[in-house]
């Protein structure tokens, strides 16, 4: 699992449509993981959790399998759409 820092990053993983994103957020009671073809994963909300926010509130993270997210955060689930 890595994390996804930059837009370029992002955009590599959605423009291969291969893996899985998993988002975090300490102000949520749940995050999901998501394939990296989800159009619920959007460059806008990329921009503002990562660039604007710096990260402050949490994280996108690229796996290869939805598991490694499932297994490393407590509050990780599988998004509702599309899986």
């Amino acid at each position: 699992m890595k994390e996804i820092i930059t837009l370029d990053e992002f955009l590599e993983v959605k423009n291969n449509n291969k893996g899985f994103v998993a988002i975090t957020d300490k102000n949520l009671t749940r995050n999901c993981v998501h394939h990296a073809k989800c159009k619920w994963l959007t460059e806008h909300n990329f921009k503002m959790k990562v660039i604007t926010s710096n990260r402050k509130n949490g994280s996108y993270y690229y796996a290869d399998n939805p598991d490694t997210p499932l297994r490393t955060f407590s509050k990780m689930n599988k998004c509702e759409k599309c899986f």
